[in-house]
């Protein structure tokens, strides 16, 4: 099991091509896309965006991202949201998943300024 000390988080980011070569038309290709993709945005520990390939009838990519304290279960995490494309029916052409370990928050630092903060909008 890899844990970052302290709880620090791991941060993972699976990104997918998924392929729809039979699909005829944007229409049929979201009929086939969207039950996944609200399934997914329905999950707390998942973030989901649609990247390219939005007007192609046969292709796009996505990115789902997952923040966790135990990298072993963010890995289990993206890699059965992979599987559940290939269980949807739907092709997945390439794949890439990274995972990061940030440094522990450090009460040391302070809380920065974050840029506009303080202004207000009316």
């Amino acid at each position: 099991m890899t844990v970052a000390h302290g709880g620090a988080p791991w941060l993972g980011v699976l990104q997918l091509e998924v392929g729809t070569p039979w699909a005829r038309s944007l229409k049929e290709k979201r009929a086939l896309l969207l039950p996944l993709l609200t399934r997914w945005r329905a999950r707390p520990e998942l973030s989901v965006a649609r990247l390219a390939g939005l007007d192609d009838h046969d292709r796009e990519t996505w990115a789902l991202a997952a923040v966790d304290a135990d990298a072993d279960r963010l890995r289990a995490v993206l890699e059965r949201a992979r599987d559940e494309v290939v269980a949807h029916g739907l092709t997945v052409r390439a794949a890439r998943l990274d995972l990061e370990a940030w440094d522990p928050l450090d009460p040391r630092d302070g809380v920065p300024e974050l840029p506009g903060a303080g202004a207000t909008t009316r």
